[in-house]
């Protein structure tokens, strides 16, 4: 074993860590903290394009095994399950990384993540001193190995998907009319066309009857392990409450399974009862829930 780590260097390391998700998801399955999808959104969604720079890399001789990505107040986390002592020491340079970004003694505490189904992470965390909260996402999967047919929609509508740099305005606009945010903007739009997993034919839309853009579904594909990921999606407001949602859901299940995809999967926050009730309406059912930890900003383990 020679192991050592080091901070990002340049897009080789992009794809270091893509390769890290891949096989971590093939040794140990779901639930996994990030799939090669998940990474390319936060990383074209950044409002800081050199944000992916923060992430720093741990490999035993050439083979990567860990990553962190510490942002703002917390910190996303990947360990090789074959390297569990690693929880421990990615913890303990992130702590580090945080105390630097915010000083000794930060207005609020870092936060990390940990399945309720996770025991060697979240042990390490609770060994560090974290706390476990309230606050994290539920992991929603959908077994596609039974076929399914086209789903209906509302006369008028039809699906579609995205079509390359003619297809941005529209693209953008859905998003943020249905987030009701402006956080999209067409540059992050390209950006998620120029990632890697991405993939037009899973950029779906539901086209309106006034060929605009009613909902949309950015859905990645991990085509070694055949698992889909849907992230993220919405229905623009004026076109709600017309299953457009489920619809979408379910054509987007029928796609992945062409690509021959196992199995697909979508997050969202515990809090958010209108997403969870969406999803388990389209046949998805709960895996795990991945919670927040943090650490006291006063600890005696700091001083270590």
């Amino acid at each position: 074993m020679n192991l050592y780590h080091r901070p990002y260097q340049s897009e080789d390391d992009y794809n270091h860590m893509r390769r890290l998700l891949v096989d971590t998801l093939a040794r140990a399955g779901l639930p996994v903290y990030a799939t090669i999808g998940d990474i390319d959104w936060w990383r074209s969604s950044e409002d800081d394009t050199q944000a992916v720079y923060m992430v720093h890399l741990w490999f035993d001789g050439e083979r990567p095994v860990a990553w962190a990505w510490p942002v703002d107040d917390q910190v996303d986390i990947v360990v090789h399950p074959d390297y569990p002592q690693l929880h421990d020491e990615t913890l303990v340079w992130a702590e580090a990384e945080y105390r630097q970004r915010q000083g000794e003694f930060p207005e609020k505490p870092m936060r990390a993540w940990g399945f309720i189904g996770d025991a060697v992470r979240n042990e390490a965390l609770a060994a560090r001193g974290y706390r476990r909260t309230e606050k994290g996402l539920v992991l929603y999967t959908l077994s596609l190995d039974a076929p399914a047919g086209a789903p209906s929609l509302p006369a008028g509508y039809t699906f579609d998907h995205v079509r390359g740099e003619a297809d941005v305005q529209r693209r953008t606009a859905v998003q943020r009319a249905a987030f009701e945010s402006t956080f999209m903007t067409e540059a992050k739009t390209r950006a998620v066309q120029a990632s890697p997993t991405y993939r037009p034919g899973l950029d779906l839309v539901i086209v309106a009857p006034d060929h605009s853009y009613a909902a949309f579904a950015q859905i990645w594909l991990d085509e070694a392990n055949r698992v889909g990921v849907f992230e993220p999606l919405g229905v623009s407001a004026e076109h709600r409450r017309r299953g457009l949602g489920r619809a979408l859901m379910a054509e987007g299940a029928r796609r992945l399974a062409a690509h021959g995809a196992r199995i697909a999967c979508v997050q969202t926050g515990i809090d958010n009862t209108p997403a969870k009730t969406l999803y388990e309406a389209a046949g998805f059912t709960q895996l795990d829930r991945d919670m927040a930890w943090t650490r006291p900003v006063r600890n005696e383990q700091d001083s270590e």
